[in-house]
């Protein structure tokens, strides 16, 4: 037995000096060719040490190689797909003898990364077959398999598993990049990104402990910093679930995850997702383009809730957000396990202030003007594929005000499915009233057909209309309705293409600034600025119509104005496509001076007005041969203009306007006489509308 142990001593001493003595004297070139060729047999790409390299056995396995590189695929743009000024690898012999992996030091120094995608879709990071041993294997006898175990909850059997029963444990120490680059690129579209200065570092004391890596790296001139924590590696690689934590900050933002990751065979996580940009203008401006519009909005973006992601569903719940002074809550989901992503989700905002987001009003602009002069657009309009997802969400506003223009609560649904995109308005405070609605845009040829139905009632429409357009002459209860539909490839074929009908009414209102009544009495004194504390208004029942559009052309026949002293009709078309109007309005001064809900009967001849021409540039007439035809029907509005019918009648076959006027109102008059059913108000008050 000793003369046994001694010969088993002698042979360790000689292994131990042979381990110490091989790598002096076997040429460093033959491990960098048996190196490069398990590689090649591997990867089926051929590995280069160009420059030296240095190889111990012990008392640690230590290899340190200079000018490390690893060839690209065939036809790519770089030669080599990766890039090493040094590597260096320190490994522990004896605890390699006992079943444990012991690294301590693995760094890459200045590695370069060479990512592509060919024009045929070929990415170079999938690699070849490895090579086969040249000669033939004879047929292996068929065995019985092996009883499937499940896998043990410890590393060790991860490890034994991956290297045949050898390992049973990974110890890491310095695990490290120095200055790394990545760059990917893109045939296809051109793509290309670049990641440089990349410094990362993983501390890892074995499978048991947490593992913590953390670096940085620069993207597009700003530093990316990085943080993970895994507080079970062991059950990650067993296809188990760990907390995890991570965190991602860079200059204009923030983004960081708390909670558990799963490495099973559904991977996926749930936690607590943050992000917090402070502003979402560098941002853009640093991962895209700058965001261009004048608006002063668009600065911090807050958003916090649950994330539960998979590989069939990503789902955000109890969320919320704040986009500058704007906040809210959300729910948000997608359905990925069929054909088309189905996404749902529901957005509930407190008070929205859109004028942050719009560009201010260019002083003493008429946008209204511009815009009638300047037609309707022929460009195809280019929409979007509506059949790529099923949508169905859901908006909801406390408050919305844009360019003084406010709405009370409002609740919006949108629905998209298949080529259709259907939007339903289920309420909208405005202004006193309240308004509904819904709208639908329809493409299954690729041309939008487009119907859309809207319901007012109860507007307040003195401030509604000052907000809107600056319009302050008007009062009154406001309601209306709407259903058109339409077909068109442009936006002049979708005006050419409206159908429909609608109708507007106002109630109980008023036209501000100027009392009929007041002028009729005394016409002198109406044309005089208002006494102090007097506000000027003519008082009506009702102004209202209905109307049909056939083609892009509308249609009214039955406008009508009920007041004190005035009586107004109205009937004519307006040409959508053409930006036209051709109107007659027929006003006719009332016989009594009482208020809108006294007697309708109206005294004198009808004296229509032609309201025509281009929607910028409309022009206002009397109709001479309107009040002919008036007075061809009623003759006796003309009997009760007493003698000064002759001069209505003189008027009418010269075309002379002015005369028209005297004789109508009692003016003039050949014998003298006047009309004793109009007072000198009233004649002033017609010869001032129609003279202008």
């Amino acid at each position: 037995m000793r003369k046994f142990l001694l010969i088993l001593l002698g042979l360790v001493v000689v292994l131990i000096g042979a381990a110490l003595i091989v790598p002096f004297l076997v040429p460093t070139d033959t491990y960098k060719q048996q190196i490069a060729r398990e590689v090649e047999n591997a990867t089926g790409r051929r590995l280069t040490i160009n420059g030296p390299l240095a190889f111990t056995i012990l008392p640690r396995l230590s290899l340190e190689a200079e000018g490390v590189t690893l060839a690209n695929r065939p036809g790519a743009t770089s030669p080599d797909m990766v890039r090493l000024k040094a590597l260096q690898l320190n490994l522990g012999i004896w605890p390699l003898l006992s079943g444990t992996l012991e690294v301590d030091r693995f760094v890459l120094v200045e590695p370069e990364i060479m990512l592509e995608v060919d024009a045929q879709g070929q990415p170079n990071w999938e690699f070849g077959t490895p090579a086969a041993d040249s000669a033939p294997q004879p047929e292996a006898a068929p065995q019985a398999q092996p009883e499937a175990k499940a896998p043990s909850p410890s590393g060790g059997s991860v490890i034994g598993q991956a290297s045949g029963g050898l390992l049973s444990e990974i110890k890491l120490g310095d695990i490290r990049i120095e200055n790394g680059a990545l760059t990917y690129t893109d045939a296809r579209d051109g793509a290309s990104e670049q990641l440089s200065a990349i410094n990362m570092a993983l501390l890892l004391p074995d499978l048991a402990s947490p593992l913590h890596a953390e670096g940085a790296l620069d993207y597009k001139g700003q530093t990316v910093t990085l943080q993970l924590d895994a507080q079970a590696p062991a059950a990650l690689l067993e296809g188990g679930t760990s907390p995890v934590a991570l965190n991602v900050t860079t200059p204009p933002a923030q983004v960081s995850f708390d909670g558990q990751l799963d490495a099973g065979a559904a991977p996926g996580a749930a936690g607590k997702l943050d992000l917090k940009v402070t502003s979402m203008r560098d941002l853009a401006a640093w991962l895209a383009e700058p965001i261009a519009f004048e608006g002063e909005g668009l600065n911090s973006l807050q958003i916090a809730g649950q994330l539960d992601a998979g590989p069939q569903k990503v789902a955000l719940s109890d969320a919320t957000i704040a986009l500058d002074a704007i906040e809210g809550t959300a729910q948000l989901s997608a359905d990925l396990s069929g054909a088309i992503p189905k996404i749902a989700g529901q957005l509930d905002l407190g008070a929205v202030d859109l004028d942050p987001y719009l560009p201010p009003k260019a002083e003493g602009s008429d946008q209204s003007g511009e815009a009638s002069a300047g037609g309707w657009s022929e460009e195809p309009i280019a929409l979007p594929p509506l059949d790529l997802a099923e949508v169905d969400f859901a908006l909801s506003l406390q408050s919305l005000a844009v360019q003084g223009i406010e709405l009370g609560k409002t609740a919006l649904a949108l629905k998209l499915a298949g080529n259709r995109l259907s939007t339903e308005l289920k309420e909208m405070a405005l202004y006193g009233g309240s308004a509904t609605g819904e709208m639908t845009v329809a493409a299954p040829d690729g041309v939008p057909a487009i119907s859309q139905k809207f319901q007012l009632d109860g507007l307040d429409a003195l401030p509604f209309l000052t907000a809107v357009a600056d319009f302050e002459r008007l009062e009154g209860e406001a309601s209306a309705r709407l259903d058109v539909t339409t077909r068109g490839g442009s936006e002049l074929q979708l005006v050419q293409g409206l159908n429909g009908t609608g109708a507007v009414t106002f109630t109980d209102g008023a036209l501000v600034g100027i009392n009929i009544a007041a002028m009729v009495r005394n016409a002198a004194s109406a044309f005089l600025s208002p006494a102090a504390g007097e506000q000027r208004k003519t008082d009506f029942g009702e102004l209202s119509g209905t109307f049909t559009i056939t083609n892009g052309l509308l249609n009214n026949d039955d406008m009508r104005l009920q007041a004190p002293v005035l009586r107004v009709n109205g009937r004519g078309q307006v040409d959508l496509p053409a930006r036209t109007v051709s109107y007659l309005l027929e006003p006719k001064a009332a016989a009594t001076l009482e208020g809108q809900s006294g007697s309708q009967q109206v005294a004198g001849v009808l004296v229509p007005v032609l309201v025509q021409g281009p929607w910028d540039n409309l022009s206002y007439t009397p109709d001479l041969t309107g009040v002919l035809d008036a007075a061809l029907k009623s003759p006796e509005a003309i009997k009760q203009l007493g003698d000064s019918a002759k001069d209505v009648k003189r008027a009418l076959k010269k075309g002379d306007a002015d005369a028209l006027i005297e004789g109508l109102t009692g003016g003039g008059g050949s014998g003298g006489g006047s009309n004793p059913g109009m007072s000198e108000g009233t004649k002033k008050l017609l010869k001032g509308l129609f003279d202008n």
